[in-house]
């Protein structure tokens, strides 16, 4: 069978099971698989929801013809792993998506059920469909149209369905499934990547992403003490200090950075204020009572912290914590009273080594697929708007790149879906993907050969 015959073979199969592609995603999508570790979730009502999906997901596999198992570090908390072994002198390519989803905020702002898996004409709705389990179905269903259309690849296929990507738990997933031998020569990471409904982008890099907190104390008293607080000529801090004022000072000096990141910190990739310092929860109030009748002596604040790939955490660390102190020495109260840092996560960023062979296997599959190699047709290329599992691949010396199905817009947002087209074209990029990567074996190259 000539290349040409074996591909129009996937792609045929893939369109035969695009029907089946799109309930299994809408079947997935149904599953609420809410991480149970999300901050502010109980844990013991939403934990199994994750294995729920990876026994789903683990179905296909099997229908794939890969040999498949359970890999789980903490109970309850399936990880799906295939292995589609080739005949041997290929490379191995991973499939690596998902199966935990971020809580489906606010209900009564959807237009439909949170978890709904509605079929539509065009796409599939409900929390999930993106982020990302339209990517993490896709990848399964490349892998059973290979074995439609009867290829045998020299290299194996490894596929990966895990727990824990939306709090960084790759313990318990990415890392988890490494750790049992589900690793390969490169990995391709089924993540969404247009932020809107256009064919997938291809990413190359990652931002680093680090989320801290800060804790202020000031001193109560009365509101109507205020502006002897506040006022120059009075009593100032020594009568009383009111934590949110004084969080502005802290406030401005980080925006101020935030500001210079969008004009020094530029990135090919990214647009200029991509990378960005943003408070996300803040708790103020006189301690033990919220009401606005004393100064508030009390304050936190949480960061999420994205920035420019080529920098590391340490070093992006280091300037906020520098800018903090530099802003408290031009205060007063704060000179003598310097917030608190709380690290809580550090999630490094990544960047496919220039060269990779796996990016020119995705670019030429997916430019075949979307008008032909000889119009270049190849994929947008665009950074990763979020951190995703492949820093935790490369870790362990696996690079690869990013690529998958996914309206980005509407992730951990309301009305979140994944269009159709969006999904086959991910399909066939994937089984494509793995014809160049892996390398087809000469029984099914040379089947239809003249005898």
């Amino acid at each position: 069978m000539s290349d040409d015959q074996l591909k129009k073979a996937v792609l045929d199969a893939v369109d035969a099971l695009t029907p089946r592609l799109v309930q299994s995603v809408s079947d997935a999508v149904r599953i609420p698989s809410v991480n149970p570790k999300y901050p502010g979730q109980d844990y013991d009502r939403l934990v199994g929801a994750e294995s729920d999906v990876s026994a789903l997901v683990a179905d296909l596999y099997r229908e794939a013809g890969a040999e498949t198992e359970m890999v789980t570090a903490e109970r309850r908390r399936d990880n799906a792993c295939g292995r589609i072994r080739g005949t041997g002198g290929g490379r191995t390519l991973v499939l690596n998506g998902h199966v935990d989803v971020v809580p489906a905020l606010q209900p009564d702002l959807w237009t439909g059920p949170t978890f709904s898996g509605q079929i539509t004409d065009d796409a599939v709705l409900g929390r999930g469909a993106t982020d990302m389990k339209g990517g993490t179905v896709a990848a399964a269903y490349a892998a059973l149209a290979l074995a439609k259309a009867d290829v045998r690849l020299r290299g194996d296929l490894i596929l990966q369905a895990v727990v824990g990507e939306e709090v960084g738990d790759h313990e318990a997933g990415t890392s988890a499934v490494l750790d049992a031998g589900y690793g390969g020569d490169a990995v391709l990471v089924c993540e969404p990547t247009n932020a809107t409904d256009g064919p997938p982008h291809l990413s190359t890099s990652a931002p680093g992403l680090l989320w801290f907190s800060l804790t202020l104390k000031g001193r109560t008293a009365h509101v109507g003490w205020r502006g002897r607080t506040i006022h120059p000529t009075l009593d100032g801090a020594a009568l009383g200090v009111n934590t949110i004022d004084k969080y502005w000072v802290i406030y401005q000096a980080l925006r101020d950075l935030e500001n210079m990141w969008a004009e020094r910190d530029r990135h090919p990739l990214f647009a200029p204020g991509h990378f960005c310092i943003m408070p996300g929860v803040l708790n103020a109030n006189p301690k033990g009572i919220d009401v606005p009748f004393f100064l508030a002596d009390t304050l936190t604040v949480d960061y999420c912290v994205l920035h420019h790939p080529d920098r590391s955490n340490g070093e992006v660390r280091a300037e906020i914590e520098e800018t903090v102190r530099q802003a408290c020495r031009r205060d007063v109260w704060l000179r003598e009273n310097e917030p608190e840092f709380d690290w809580k996560l550090d999630w490094p960023a990544y960047t496919t080594p220039s060269g990779h062979g796996l990016e020119a296997s995705v670019s030429s599959a997916h430019a075949e697929i979307l008008g032909g190699v000889e119009v270049g047709a190849g994929p947008t290329k665009s950074g990763m708007f979020g951190v995703c599992d492949i820093t935790w691949t490369a870790a362990q010396g696996i690079d690869g790149v990013i690529y998958g199905p996914g309206v980005g817009k509407t992730a951990h947002a309301e009305d979140e879906y994944v269009p159709i087209h969006q999904l086959v074209t991910a399909v066939k990029t994937y089984a494509l993907t793995a014809l160049d990567y892996c390398g087809v074996a000469e029984s099914a190259e040379s089947a239809d050969a003249p005898q």
